[in-house]
């Protein structure tokens, strides 16, 4: 589990990302998983490059996402803890 706001996700390069008008799709070629995202999903996936630390994500998401939910720094932490538990994102 996640915790530290510190950290920089990263997702893996060999994850492919398909941008949709409502969310996006991951496909992981190695094991053909397939996983859906919702647009707040897909906004914090696009941001898991390395250059924001989950801090940085959470503030881009209360300022992109006004509809977003009450506690936005513990949906991202979850989101994050997510992509990690699915193996989505670089060890």
């Amino acid at each position: 589990m996640l915790k530290d706001l510190q950290f920089r996700p990263v997702k893996k390069a060999a994850v492919l990302f398909k941008p949709l008008d409502d969310g996006a799709v991951l496909f992981e070629p190695e094991t053909e998983l397939v996983h859906t995202l919702n647009p707040s999903a897909a906004f914090i996936w696009v941001h898991c490059d390395g250059a924001f630390a989950i801090r940085d994500i959470i503030e881009l998401i209360k300022k992109n996402f006004t509809d977003f939910e009450l506690d936005p720094e513990k949906a991202v932490v979850d989101i994050i803890n997510q992509f990690q538990s699915l193996d989505l994102l670089q060890h």
